[in-house]
């Protein structure tokens, strides 16, 4: 009985070793992105502003991160009238409806895709900026950026990033 036994326990711990080393192969190779958004607006001329966006990814995986593009938005926040922020939001409840970790649909102003072919260590900090240029009369915006992942299109199709900004000296 106690053959039996200790044949069991042993059978139970080489199938966890393998498990547990095919886990660990499988997950070794695996970029993982931590992305810091930062927004600045500078005064461009006396109708324009400048955003300057600055993305600070740090790759925290055990693998290459290999970034192909990264996309870029802008949507403006404010200043609306009441009427067209009351229609967006009938937009937004009708195509949202039973569907949670929507945003809200703002106007998107601008969108760029940057052809970036970097790649990032493990560990390592890669900083990615774009500016965007605006009229001085929006005073708050919501800017985000997608980083797509071309290591491994299967396991993670990307990084996602947003941030609002208000002018403050309006």
């Amino acid at each position: 009985m106690a053959v039996g036994t200790s044949g069991t326990a042993a059978a139970f711990l080489v199938t966890l070793y393998v498990a547990d080393r095919n886990y660990r192969r499988s997950r070794e190779h695996i970029p993982g992105l931590t992305m810091d958004l930062q927004v600045k607006r500078v005064p461009a001329s006396q109708s324009y502003d400048a955003v300057i966006v600055t993305l600070n990814a740090k790759n925290t995986g055990t693998g290459l991160c290999r970034v192909d593009r990264v996309v870029w938005q802008l949507k403006v926040v404010s200043p609306y009238d009441d009427e067209t922020v009351q229609e967006m939001e009938h937009e937004f409840g009708a195509t949202s409806a039973g569907r949670q970790d929507i945003e809200f649909p703002w106007r998107l102003m601008k969108e760029e895709t940057v052809a970036e072919g970097i790649v990032i260590e493990p560990n390592e900090t890669e900083q990615m900026t774009y500016d965007f240029i605006i009229p001085a009369e929006i005073t708050a915006i919501v800017l985000s950026a997608w980083v797509t992942n071309a290591s491994e299109p299967r396991e993670a199709e990307g990084w996602y990033r947003r941030a609002v900004h208000i002018n403050e000296e309006t």
